[in-house]
């Protein structure tokens, strides 16, 4: 994730955290607040009852992907935050109970994909064994 799209600092965090819109689901929190810029910002969180730190790192790891394959409206600061149950969620529930918090928050574009072209399961795979 490039440097400008990431939110670092212990006040940014809070400030969201306090003034932030706030949607939630099985495996995630997704705070939002508005921002000064025209690019969104991401800051991503999980406490140690998501699991170890593998897991912790895996959870954010593969959020930062889903975010990467979405087109997510600009201005915006926000927060994901891993329930415990993310610590045993696959890359795909994952990728669904965040699309789910950005489409409830109303921060997706309009065009954008709610699945990445390399997860589409209308498209077979063809594959020569030859």
């Amino acid at each position: 994730m490039q440097r400008r799209h990431r939110l670092t600092g212990d006040k940014r965090f809070a400030s969201i955290h306090r003034e932030g819109r706030s949607w939630a689901n099985r495996h995630l929190v997704l705070k939002a607040s508005p921002n000064e810029t025209d690019a969104s910002r991401f800051g991503f969180s999980t406490s140690r009852r998501v699991g170890n730190a593998v897991i912790r790192n895996r959870v954010k790891r593969r959020l930062r992907e889903v975010i990467r394959s979405s087109q997510v409206k600009p201005g915006w600061d926000i927060l994901v935050m891993g329930r415990t149950p993310a610590g045993m969620a696959d890359f795909h529930q994952l990728r669904d109970a965040l699309q789910n918090l950005l489409q409830r928050a109303d921060l997706l574009d309009a065009g954008s994909p709610l699945e990445p072209a390399s997860c589409r399961a209308s498209e077979p795979i063809m594959r020569d064994l030859t």
